[in-house]
């Protein structure tokens, strides 16, 4: 792979000595893809290097490899570039943040795959650059296309079929009756085939395969004279950007060493996560020191698992399939008070021999990391098993949330983190649990009677809901909000072309721009901006 796909030691030293760039990308997840991606669609012959911190592990989205690739979950895939706060880690419902994944294509190796579209209105505190941006008709079109989203009840395969169309049915039928509720819907799941003439109906996506497609073209494109290599190096940690005294970054300190230019025309772009870019921006700007890291948030979570008999769920008949069957649906609402959202992915599965299904159910989950054990699904052969992964979003004007810099020595990972829960946070996340419990009730029928819930520490189900916890799972995912899209007098650090105020060649994706979370997936929202970030510069 080194040979023949990314930098070699001595490519890497003609870089030092004097290479020219039009973009200079750090990191390699989904939003470096969807700038690169746009950038060379509109012009062939740009020069992009991509800096990714990490190595080449895998070459696809894990649930896309055989069944053992499963152990890679958690663990050694996950870093954590920062020291976390003694009031982080002793608050039992958060504990920690979920980490960074340092290898090429980053977290797309491993995310859930959910891309729900946020309407303005749930855009929260975005300036209106921002709002009249995503309402264009090319935003969501090309960022959708881009990640192969498709609705989990028209993946057309044998797995998402009368389940997926009953849960979907019922649950529209009866939202009035989860009073904070305000739309479902079939998931929106980046999982789709990557040709229209491909048999592959469920294929999660994932960075790596799209990018060294795209390092293949130019490649090819170059060889015949009408375009420019892409250039793909590892194991290379940004750790600084040196501003001129005319606002102007000229160059790049690694761990490899200096990338240095002359010119005033290369463009920095930082696609590292919300954390590991808001390191960078502190450590390299003292300007930015102002504003960035001043607000962080995120989604805290709740997991239910529960069942009902088959013959509960409305609308379904069971009896004409002995096959695994599997309903993905999304239903967002809103704590009515507060106007802070939540929602629910809720996966359904109907398991006629678990041991048996377990290679196609490990394939097909919409989430691993919230799916149906073995353990749950043996004995449910005639039931129908909801789980239910619940999000709900941190108030962002919580001041005692924060990322700063500490006095460690390394200015790739010398930032404190600190996430508490506000007043607000802790209503939320009650008003979500409830809506859940109401969300099952329907889906079951509203046989209440019939609903069981796993409990973890008896190891089977039972009739009693679980204590909060039980079910509310420790650890922050999707941080953002660190550098946000604003005026600074505001707390804003960037303007409304994504640059930091102040610098003219730098600029910022990822959910860092987002002034607010929201509780919905961020990934299809991230790349849609990276993508016209791409064709605003």
């Amino acid at each position: 792979m080194a040979k023949d796909y990314f930098v070699t030691d001595a490519t890497w030293s003609n870089i030092l000595a004097g290479g020219k760039f039009d973009y200079i990308v750090i990191g390699s997840g989904c939003t470096a893809l969807a700038f690169i991606d746009e950038v060379l669609r509109q012009d062939k012959n740009k020069r992009i290097l991509c800096l990714e911190r990490g190595d080449f592990w895998l070459p696809s989205h894990f649930q896309n490899l055989p069944l053992p690739f499963k152990m890679v979950l958690g663990g050694p895939s996950e870093t954590f570039p920062w020291t976390l706060s003694r009031k982080t880690y002793e608050n039992k419902e958060l504990r920690f943040c979920h980490g960074s994944c340092p290898f090429f294509g980053g977290r797309s190796t491993f995310w859930s795959a959910w891309s729900p579209q946020p309407s303005p209105e749930l855009m929260r505190g975005f300036p209106d650059s921002m709002k009249k941006t995503a309402e264009t008709g090319e935003f969501w079109k090309s960022a959708k296309k881009l990640l192969h989203v498709k609705l989990a009840g028209h993946i057309g395969d044998d797995v998402f079929g009368p389940l997926q169309k009953a849960v979907d049915k019922v649950l529209r039928h009866k939202l009035k009756h989860i009073p904070t509720a305000d739309t479902v819907e079939s998931a929106p799941l980046a999982v789709g085939a990557g040709s229209p003439t491909s048999r592959m109906r469920f294929n999660k996506f994932s960075v790596p395969g799209p990018l060294l497609a795209l390092y293949e073209e130019q490649r090819k494109l170059t060889e015949g004279g009408q375009g420019q290599p892409l250039q793909l190096a590892l194991n290379c940690t940004v750790t600084g950007l040196a501003e001129g005294d005319d606002g102007v970054v000229r160059a790049i300190e690694t761990n490899r060493g200096t990338i240095s230019w002359p010119e005033n025309d290369t463009k920095i772009v930082l696609c590292a996560g919300a954390i590991p870019n808001a390191t960078l921006l502190l450590n390299s700007f003292p300007s930015c020191r102002d504003t960035v890291g001043k607000r962080i948030t995120g989604h805290f979570l709740t997991h239910i698992a529960a069942r009902c008999p088959v013959d509960s769920l409305p609308d379904w008949d069971w009896g004409k399939s002995n096959k695994l069957q599997i309903a993905a649906t999304y239903l967002a609402g809103r704590d009515r008070e507060t106007k802070q959202q939540y929602h629910v992915q809720i996966t359904a599965i109907h398991s006629p021999d678990p041991e048996n299904d377990a290679d196609d159910a490990a394939r097909e989950c919409p989430d691993y990391a919230a799916a149906a054990t073995y353990e749950q699904l043996k004995g449910s052969e005639k039931h129908v098993v909801f789980v239910c992964a619940l999000l709900g979003e941190f108030y962002e004007f919580n001041k005692d949330n924060f990322l700063q810099l500490n006095h460690g020595k390394d200015p790739s990972t010398n930032v404190k983190l600190q996430f508490t829960l506000h007043q607000n946070d802790s209503k939320l996340w009650d008003v979500m649990d409830e809506a859940t419990y109401q969300t099952i009730n329907v889906m079951s029928g509203g046989d209440t009677d019939s609903i069981q819930y796993w409990d973890p520490h008896q190891g089977g189900w039972a009739k009693a809901k679980q204590p909060k916890e039980t079910i509310r799972i420790p650890g922050i995912v999707h941080e953002a909000s660190t550098a946000f899209v604003g005026p600074k007098d505001k707390g804003g650090s960037l303007d409304d072309s994504y640059r930091p105020h102040g610098i003219e060649n730098v600029f910022v994706t990822g959910g860092a721009l987002f002034p607010s979370a929201g509780s919905w997936n961020p990934t299809l929202t991230m790349c849609g901006f990276a993508q016209d970030l791409a064709r605003k510069i």
